[in-house]
C-alpha cells in the first residue's frame, strides 16, 4: 500500500528568520570538565514514551562506557518542540540532535542548521553497512531523503505509525456487517446504522450530536482524500523546489482535491462523517472520546492511539474494538498516510560532539533499541529484523510466554485484548 509523506516546508518558512546555528552553546552539549562528551537531545515525547527512551539512553551510555552522556530534554508536544528549536536556531543555541517531523526538517534546513547524515552513514569506521541500511522498512527509510532532488539524508526513522480505522465490533457483529474496504461501503453502513436503536439512543443522549464515522486529523484527511482521489499533494517542480500541487501549484490536482473535500463536506452535512470539532473536541482534538461515548461507531486515527479507542474503557456501554485498514476511494489506488517522527543531527562546532550525536542517533535505530521501542510502545517496528522477531510477532498475535519461552496464553487480536497494531 502506498504511503504519503507530509512536506510542509513553505507553510513553515514564515515562522522565523534564521541565522546559521551551531550546537553546543548553552544547550548543554560538548565536553564537560571530566572529558565526558555531552549530547543534548530534544524531544516531544510524553511520559509513557519517556520510560522507553530512558532505557535506550542508559543502554547507549553503558555501550560507550561513560564516554558520552545524553541529556534528554523534553518540550511539551511536537509544536512546542518545533517552535523552541526555531528560536534556538535564530540564537545559535541548538541541541546536538532532536526528534523531527518532515515539515520540521524543512524548516530547520531553511535555517541551514541540520547536518547531512550521508557523511556519517557512509563512513567505513562508524557508519552503516548496506546490509544494515537494508533492514529498515523502505518507506520509513526513504522519508529521510525527501528534502531535495539530490536525495540528501537529513533524518533517520524513529517512532512510526499510520492511520487505521477503529470500529465497534460488538455492533458490527450484532448486525452481521462486514468491515468496509471502500468509502461506498462505509456509506452503506451509515444508512444501515441510522435505522438502529443504538443510533437513536446516541442521538437522544448526546442532544443530536451523533454521526457514524469520525476522522481525527483534518490535515491528514485533506492529504489522504487528495491522494485517494488521484491527485498529488506535493511534488518537486522543474527547478527541484518543493511545491503544493493541491494548493494551486498544479491546476488539475487542485480541482481533484476540491472535489474530494466537497464530497466529505456533503457527508458531514448528512451526519455520516465528522471531525473532532463536530463533537466539540476542538480543532486539535480527537474522536476517541466520542467513539467511547457511542457518538460514532467508526473512527480513523493513529495506530499509536489504539489504547485511547479501547471499547473496554467506555463509560457506559462497553464494547469490543476492532481494527482495520482505512477505507479507500479506489482499491486500485490504495493510499494511507505515513506519520510519526524521525531523528536528526544539528551542525556542531565541536566535531566530537557531532560524532557523538551521530552515534546516539545510530544507536536509537539499532536492532536492540528498535525492538525495545516497538515492544514497549504502540508504534510500529521500523526494521525488518525487528518486525520478524519472535518478541514482536508475539505481541502482534497476542501471545504470552513464560520465562522459558513456552506459550501460556493467546489473546484475540483486538484493541480490547490489548494487541499491538
Amino acid at each position: 500500500m502506498k504511503k504519503i509523506s507530509k512536506i510542509f516546508a513553505m507553510a513553515l518558512i514564515a515562522l522565523s528568520v534564521f541565522c546559521l546555528a551551531s550546537c553546543g552553546g548553552n544547550s548543554g552539549g560538548g565536553k564537560t570538565d571530566g572529558d565526558v562528551i555531552e549530547i543534548n537531545y530534544w524531544h516531544g515525547n510524553g511520559a509513557a514514551l519517556e520510560t522507553a527512551l530512558e532505557k535506550i539512553k542508559a543502554n547507549f551510555e553503558a555501550k560507550y562506557e561513560g564516554k558520552y552522556k545524553v541529556n534528554l530534554v523534553k518540550y511539551g508536544g511536537y509544536d512546542n518542540l518545533r517552535d523552541t528549536l526555531a528560536a534556538a536556531i535564530s540564537s545559535g543555541d541548538t541541541p546536538t540532535a532532536a526528534q523531527t517531523y518532515p515539515d520540521h526538517v524543512a524548516l530547520y534546513l531553511y535555517g541551514e542548521a541540520l547536518q547531512s547524515l550521508d557523511k556519517y552513514i557512509n563512513n567505513p569506521e562508524y557508519g552503516m553497512s548496506k546490509e544494515e541500511q537494508a533492514q529498515f522498512i523502505e518507506g520509513f527509510w526513504n522519508e529521510g531523503t525527501i528534502y531535495d532532488a539530490a536525495g540528501t539524508r537529513y533524518a533517520l526513522p524513529f517512532n512510526k505509525s499510520t492511520e487505521v480505522m477503529f470500529y465497534n465490533k460488538t455492533i458490527f457483529d450484532k448486525y452481521g456487517w462486514s468491515v468496509p474496504q471502500t468509502w461506498d461501503e462505509v456509506l452503506a453502513i451509515c444508512e444501515k446504522y441510522k435505522q438502529t436503536e443504538e443510533y437513536k439512543t446516541a442521538e437522544e443522549k448526546n442532544k443530536g450530536v451523533a454521526y457514524v464515522l469520525g476522522y481525527d486529523s483534518r490535515p491528514n484527511l485533506f492529504i489522504t482524500l487528495t491522494q485517494q482521489w488521484g491527485a498529488e499533494y506535493t511534488s518537486f517542480n522543474e527547478k527541484g523546489e518543493g511545491q503544493f500541487n493541491a494548493f494551486g501549484a498544479v491546476e488539475k490536482d487542485t480541482k481533484i482535491s476540491q472535489e474530494a473535500l466537497g464530497w466529505f463536506a456533503k457527508q458531514n452535512k448528512a451526519k455520516n462523517f465528522a471531525t473532532p470539532i463536530d463533537f466539540g473536541a476542538g480543532q486539535d482534538g480527537y474522536c476517541s472520546t466520542a467513539f467511547l461515548n457511542g457518538q460514532c461507531i467508526m473512527t480513523i486515527g493513529s495506530s499509536a492511539g489504539a489504547s485511547h479507542n479501547n471499547g473496554e474503557n467506555a463509560t457506559i456501554d462497553k464494547f469490543v474494538t476492532g481494527v482495520a485498514s482505512i477505507p479507500q476511494h479506489d482499491l486500485n489506488n490504495k493510499q494511507v498516510i505515513q506519520q510519526g517522527t524521525n531523528i536528526s543531527l544539528f551542525k556542531c562546532d565541536d566535531e566530537e560532539e557531532e560524532l557523538g550525536g551521530w552515534l546516539w542517533l545510530k544507536y536509537m535505530v539499532s536492532y536492540e533499541s528498535a525492538l525495545l521501542w516497538a515492544t514497549e510502545t504502540d508504534y510500529f517496528a521500523i526494521r525488518k529484523d525487528v518486525m520478524e522477531s519472535q518478541e514482536y510477532q508475539d505481541i502482534l498475535n497476542g501471545i504470552k510466554r513464560d520465562q522459558n519461552g513456552n506459550e501460556i496464553a493467546r489473546l484475540e487480536p483486538t484493541v480490547g485484548a490489548k494487541a499491538k497494531l
